[in-house]
């Protein structure tokens, strides 16, 4: 019975490991993601307005900027803000009301951006 038990814990140790490897991976690969995404709409004033609307809720995205946040692509613009709104600094925010301020300023730069 010991020696199966030992079988046991030593898969599930070797399991764990592997798990946290992938982990690992999976979070460099989330990291560059996100890098990529702040490239691609980290020009100019276009962080700052986007920003500055989700958080404030006033309509200060110009139409050049909402090009790039359409271009960014929505899974872009979705995961850069989940991942600021994990951050501990950002406990106090309300998320749910950026959310919803979120999903305003996608669609309205959806329809206002040159994109078919």
């Amino acid at each position: 019975m010991a020696e199966a038990t030992n079988q046991f814990s030593s898969k599930a140790i070797r399991a764990a490991f592997c798990f946290a490897i992938m982990g690992i991976i999976l979070i460099e690969g989330q990291q560059d993601f996100l890098t990529e995404c702040r490239k691609k709409v980290d020009h100019g004033q276009c962080g700052w307005q986007i920003g500055t609307e989700l958080y404030s809720g006033n309509a200060t995205v110009d139409q050049q900027c909402c090009s790039r946040l359409v271009d960014m692509g929505e899974k872009c613009h979705k995961e850069l803000l989940k991942d600021y709104l994990s951050s501990p600094d950002h406990a106090n925010i309300n998320a749910t009301e950026v959310w919803r301020r979120s999903d305003i300023l996608w669609t309205r730069c959806s329809k206002i951006s040159a994109h078919p």
